[in-house]
This record gives C-alpha cells, structure tokens and sequence, in this order.
C-alpha cells in the first residue's frame, strides 16, 4: 500500500532569502505565490493560438505545467524570483551578436548560482523540496517575475525595471513553502512611448506581442531553415540575435554595466568570423562552442547568417 505523501509546513523567511540571492551576485530577487492570474495564461494561449511562436513547436507543449507549477514542484506555493543582468556596451559592429550571447551560456552562469542559492535554502530549511529554472521548463518567467516585483513587461516584451532596464536574465526556485510575498507590483510604465514598435526593422512588435514569424532573433537563431526574403531584406548585420527593440528604450539609457565577468564578451564570440567558421569541423565546433549560447544555431546556421550579412556589404 502506497504511503500518503506527507505535507510539511515551512514558511521561509523571505528577507533572508533575499539576503542570500545578493550575497551570491544577482542584481535582484522578489518572491511570489506559485500561481498566475488567469489574463496572463490566456495571453499565451492566444498568442500560441494565432502562430506567433512561428516554428517553436515546443512552446506549444506542456500548457498544464504551464498553468499549474505543482506537476514540476508537488505542492508549489512559492517562486523566489533572481535576475542577472547582462548590460554590456552598445557598440555598432560589421556582424553583429547579441549582447546576452557574447559571454558563457547564460544557462550556465544562472544555474550555477541558482544551485548555491538552492544549497544555501536546503542547509536552512533541511525538509524544503525545491527545483530550480532558467528558461528551462514550461514555467512564464517574465509573468512570474512581474508578479514578484522585479519589472513590467514592456512593448518590447521583455521585462523592463525602471532602474535596472530589460538587459537580464531570469531564473527562479520553486519550492513548496510559504514565504511573506512581494506585493510592490511595477505597473507598466512603456505609457505612450512605442520607441521599440517603430525600430524594430521588420514590425515583428504590436499589441498583440511578438510576432516571431518576423523577428530578426528568431530567424538567426532559431529558425533551422532559410530566412524568409521579407525578414532576410531587412537584416543589416544581425549574425545572431537582434537588440534594437533593448537598445532603443529609454529605461535602457542610463543602466548600469554587468558586474558578471563571466557574461562579458569573451570567446568563442570575440574572435568568430566567418573563415573560422568553415575551417571547423563540427567536432571542433562543438568543443568550442558547447559553453556558448551561439551553440544554440548550429555551424552550418551561423555561416549562412555571417553569408547574408557580408553579401550587403
């Protein structure tokens, strides 16, 4: 006979997690009840519905954990919240990489300090079951992180904080106790400003979200296939990825740089052109390549894209 899972009541102590969140190098951390108001799933769904998500199959995926986080975490209650940012200089350059995606994989960088948060709660609360994300699981994270306090979703779709900007990185540890809740909501501040709407070079941002169907980072990076001629027109020197909408927005003017060494420029995108791309073999791309977020494209995707931007020169 199978034994009833036994339910523990923990409350952790939110000011202390806090504290620890900061002592570990994140630029900010807000806490929030595991559930979201039914408008932000219906967001989704409907964005989903209308094939914004382009060929991202995936996201179509798992939208019963999308809504309930207790079949990742039995009995969630609570999603501690943690930003990275990742703020570098914005340089003009012949090809062009985006700024989250010149340093280490930010997979990485998050999760290894998610895991000496994770062992600091564990070590604190020894009974507290947790897990932790980094855009690694069907969990809205920038929903999530509004609800915690730590921006609002701007026009750009990214999650903007006033003095912050939009350059971080989200990740989260959902556990199953209770915790006193952020409730210092930021409400959206974009207000008339579209800055972001008129810059970006194929309308891939309206109302109604992002349009990956145009959007110049999606197709540099995840579209496996060739880019369509309506967004492949308007790329200039996008090789991977595309920050107008960021680079544009006023909340981004006058934000610190990243504190996070590991999230700097560095190689393999330092020194990546186009020769050394065909020079490798995909071995050697991959042993080169693996700790980088450019892995996510692919050689052959990354030479096709380095192709299209030298051809306009």
């Amino acid at each position: 006979m199978t034994k009833p899972t036994k339910t523990i009541n923990i409350k952790i102590d939110s000011k202390l997690v806090k504290n620890f969140a900061l002592e570990i190098g994140f630029d900010n951390c807000g806490i929030c009840e595991a559930n979201l108001p039914n408008k932000s799933i219906l967001f989704f769904e409907n964005w989903i519905a209308a094939g914004k998500n382009a060929e991202m199959t995936y996201l179509e995926r798992n939208i019963d954990i999308r809504k309930d986080t207790s079949l990742l975490v039995p009995n969630s209650k609570t999603i501690i919240c943690v930003t990275l940012n990742y703020h570098q200089v914005s340089d003009e350059k012949e090809f062009y990489i985006s700024k989250y995606a010149r340093g280490k994989d930010y997979h990485i960088v998050m999760k290894e300090k998610l895991a000496i948060l994770e062992s600091k709660l564990k070590q604190e609360y020894p009974d507290l079951n947790l897990r932790i994300f980094t855009d690694s699981a069907p969990v809205l994270e920038r929903a999530y992180a509004f609800k915690a306090g730590l921006g609002f979703i701007g026009k750009n779709t990214c999650l903007i904080h006033p003095k912050l900007g939009s350059f971080s990185f989200i990740g989260e540890i959902i556990c199953n106790a209770e915790a006193d809740y952020d409730d210092n909501i930021i409400t959206d501040h974009c207000e008339t400003c579209d800055l972001c709407v008129k810059a970006c070079p194929v309308g891939a941002l309206s109302i109604f979200g992002l349009d990956a169907n145009k959007c110049i980072s999606y197709h540099t990076i995840e579209n496996k296939n060739e880019i369509p001629e309506y967004t492949a027109k308007r790329i200039t020197n996008q090789v991977f990825g595309c920050d107008i909408c960021q680079d544009v927005c006023p909340y981004n003017q006058n934000i610190p740089l990243t504190k996070h060494e590991e999230l700097l420029e560095s190689e393999p995108a330092k020194s990546l052109n186009l020769n050394k791309l065909e020079l490798l073999t995909n071995s050697q791309f991959k042993k080169q390549f693996i700790s980088s977020s450019l892995y996510r494209a692919g050689k052959r995707k990354l030479i096709a894209n380095y192709k299209l931007v030298a051809a306009k020169k």
